[in-house]
């Protein structure tokens, strides 16, 4: 029996209309049936990421995380957890998920807001695969706009231009975790 698929969505801060607004557009440009944590529930931290996950058992999850949804979705998703629940994570996402130690068991890809981020993250945990975005955007636009940050997708020594909105499209085709 193939397990059944699910798309997690972990926002950053949501404590203003802006970024609430935010996350109304990244879900809009991802265009996927997905799980989304509620506005009120503090993304950073894993009691609120675990709550969200409560009914993944026998899944297989993708997620994909902002900013301190990156905080919290790290501290959640840790083994002993996951096996504990009967959930498999086929992914983690995490958009500027700065200096934020990513050492999982499971594939990561890094989306950086710019050159910057994403080199200084290196030292914390990078996938196969990443991204950054050239010329530099603001960090919640990386969140609001990915179909129109453009940049870099890094996989060892070699770089191809793509948008993080296809970046991330890319991997979820990967991960058979898509609409079609």
């Amino acid at each position: 029996m193939v397990p059944k698929k699910r798309l997690i969505v972990i926002p950053g801060d949501q404590g203003s209309p802006a970024k609430r607004a935010a996350t109304e557009a990244f879900c809009t440009a991802l265009g996927l049936p997905h799980r989304l944590l509620a506005p009120e529930a503090p993304p950073y931290w894993p009691g609120s990421v675990r709550a969200l996950l409560n009914d993944c058992s026998g899944c297989s999850v993708v997620v994909i995380a902002f900013s301190a949804g990156v905080v919290g979705a790290a501290a959640a998703l840790q083994r002993n957890y996951l096996v504990s629940a009967g959930i498999t994570i086929e992914a983690l996402i995490a958009l500027d998920g700065w200096l934020v130690p990513l050492f999982c068991p499971f594939p990561i890809y890094r989306l950086s807001h710019d050159a910057f981020t994403h080199r200084t993250s290196l030292l914390f945990g990078m996938g196969c695969t990443n991204f950054f975005a050239d010329p530099a955007v603001a960090h919640l636009d990386l969140w609001t706009a990915p179909n129109r940050v453009v940049g870099w997708q890094v996989t060892g020594n070699t770089r191809a231009p793509t948008t993080a909105l296809d970046f991330i499209y890319s991997r979820l085709r990967e991960h058979s975790c898509t609409a079609d």
